[in-house]
Order: C-alpha cells, then structure tokens, then sequence
C-alpha cells in the first residue's frame, strides 16, 4: 500500500525507510492520513505504467506546498520521484543569488532515477505538488531482477537528454521572442493541453524567465506583443489561450 505523506514548515519530518529530508532549507514533512546519470529527468508516458507496475509497491506519497523545497543541491540522492500531481522546477542556485532552472516536470514524469551519491540540482514545488517518492535501492534492485525495467529507464534517459540538447539549443541561439514562443509550445505539448483549450501556466513570469535565460521584464514584453498580435489571449496570470497556433509555430522557429 502506497504511505501518503504531507509537507509542512518547520516540522520534523519521520524517517521515509532509511532516509529523512534533513537539509536546513527543505521544508520538513509530518505524516498525514494514508489513503488508497546527472539529474534524471524521465518521461513517463501511459504505455509506461505496465512496466513500472512494480514501483506502485515500494512508493510513498509526499504533498509539498507552493516553493516548498524537496530536496536541496548536495543531498544525499537516497530517493527517485514521479510527479503525480503540480509541477516541480529543477534549478541551481548561484552564490550570487542569481538562478537557473534547469528543467519544469510535470504528472507523468520521473526524476532522480539514477542519480550518483549527491543531487546535483535542487527540487522546489512550482505550486502544490504530489510525489511518490521510491527509495534508490530498491529501484536497483527490482532492475537487477526485470532487464526490462533497466531498459526502459535507459530509454527514457535518452528521450531526457534530447530535451536537454533542444534546451541548450534554445539558450544558445534564440531570441527572447523565439525563446518565449519556444517555450509556450513545447508547455503545451508537455501538458497534453488539447485545441482551443485553455493552457495552464502553473510557473511565475519570474519562473519563466530564470529557465529561458531571460529578465522577467523581457518576459512580460514578449507576451505583451504576442497578446497585442492576438498570437495568444492571457485571461488571467497561470492561462493562456493559444489563439493562432501557426503564428505561433512560426515565430518559434524565426522570431519576425
């Protein structure tokens, strides 16, 4: 049976198996009522739910609340997670106080699998987030018994290292227009967010920013323009209405 755990400040989290969230800046977890090769970033889509079957018995559900911290750059890397629910940002923290993120995730994704002693990006809930958290031996050890397992989180490695290629594509050789356009379509495809649908924006403009390599300013002239060319409508500050997708396409891949 899958244990459900909830995050709150400044409480004592109870020892998940042998690990605990004790890192000075995490917030740290109660329980709460059970019911029914560098940082990993993995996609799990639906035909990955057989395969992954056996996670479902060794998983324990955590809840973190709007900018609540998950885990910090440096700790110890004794757990792998799936989003079930929210967003998560994945982001490293320069000594200047400057910050990049590095990659938003998603209900369906995986992170932290195969991970080396340390994490090496922090984990912060972008909104109110529902994890289930699996313990790292354990992963090895059902990989060492179903081969298959292993493969498909070799696949899924991949399919994240391409994501990454096109991130670093996007930092290195678009402009803030193709940057944001960019962005605001591989959101909707992430989020399976279907035609005519409103799409949800569930990270800050500040969010936004800090993963385009932008200022928050930038950010906000670019939408600004898109909404005035009725490219996209913004009805409020987390949607987005994708009004010529086209347009949209286009500006992705010329910024005119």
């Amino acid at each position: 049976m899958v244990r459900v755990l909830e995050v709150q400040e400044d409480q004592t989290m109870p020892i998940i198996g042998t690990a605990q969230f004790d890192s000075p800046r995490k917030a740290q977890p109660p329980a709460w009522p059970a019911s029914g090769a560098s940082q990993a970033v993995l996609s799990s889509p639906a035909r990955l739910d057989g395969d992954l079957i056996a996670l479902q018995n060794i998983g324990t559900k955590l809840r973190f609340h709007h900018n609540q911290t998950i885990f910090n750059e440096g700790d110890p890397a004794e757990h792998a997670y799936k989003v079930l629910s929210g967003a998560v940002r994945l982001c490293k923290h320069l000594a200047d106080g400057r910050r990049q993120i590095v990659q938003f995730l998603f209900p369906g994704d995986l992170f932290s699998f195969m991970e080396l002693a340390g994490h090496s990006l922090t984990a912060e809930a972008v909104n109110d987030v529902i994890l289930i958290s699996y313990l790292q031996r354990q992963i090895i050890h059902l990989g060492a018994q179903d081969p298959s397992l292993r493969e498909r989180f070799v696949v899924l490695m991949s399919q994240r290292l391409h994501r990454m290629h096109d991130h670093l594509m996007l930092l290195g050789r678009q402009t803030a227009l193709e940057r944001v356009s960019s962005f605001l379509l591989s959101l909707r495809e992430r989020t399976c967010t279907k035609e005519d649908a409103p799409l949800d924006v569930p990270m800050s403009r500040q969010d936004i920013a800090d993963y385009l390599g932008l200022t928050i300013e930038t950010v906000c002239r670019v939408l600004a323009k898109l909404r005035r060319s009725r490219v996209i409508g913004i009805p409020n500050i987390h949607q987005l209405i994708i009004g010529d997708i086209d347009a949209l396409h286009a500006l992705a891949e010329s910024g005119a």
